[in-house]
């Protein structure tokens, strides 16, 4: 039986504030022309979905967005709902699980950065449906499940943060 040469086609799905708070919460700023390039070069990732909250009213967070774009990074930005008691939230975790199916037939491989255990469901059926699905997080705030799940294609990003750590401006 030949092999097909048929370029695998590789997908990342970034839950932002599981990532980037992750990050802050340790100590550290994710530098995100890196993180592109990282996941680029060392997965061949073809399309990066960045999956975030978006407040119309921050202007800072709009232009940050608008950077993203810039590096290459596809927006996937949901609005943010303000409640009763002034908290903050937006609901990528659903969008983010929805589109990890409707893009199901257009990649062979993904790579997820998200430790939330809300997303076991989707990730346990990529894992039996896709020939390799890498899960990268925080490993103190991922989900005990989901460590369980992917045992050595999880990788704690602690492990490649000196590849991805913003160092600031360098003059």
């Amino acid at each position: 039986m030949r092999k097909s040469n048929k370029k695998l086609i590789t997908f990342a799905f970034i839950d932002a504030s599981n990532i980037i708070y992750g990050a802050a919460d340790h100590g550290w700023k994710m530098d995100f022309v890196k993180l592109h390039s990282y996941l680029r070069i060392r997965f061949k990732v073809d399309r990066i979905y960045y999956y975030a909250g978006l407040d119309k009213d921050n202007l800072k967070q709009i232009q940050f967005y608008e950077k993203l774009q810039e590096f290459g990074y596809t927006l996937r930005l949901v609005p943010v709902k303000v409640f009763k008691d002034g908290k903050k939230k937006a609901d990528i975790d659903s969008r983010m699980t929805f589109e990890m199916m409707k893009y199901f037939a257009k990649y062979d491989n993904a790579v997820v950065l998200s430790g939330d255990g809300d997303y076991y469901w989707v990730l346990e059926y990529l894992l039996l449906n896709k020939k390799s699905v890498k899960l990268i997080a925080h490993t103190k705030s991922t989900a005990r499940e989901l460590k369980k799940l992917f045992g050595e294609k999880f990788t704690d990003l602690s492990r490649i943060k000196n590849k991805i750590e913003f160092k600031g401006n360098k003059k």
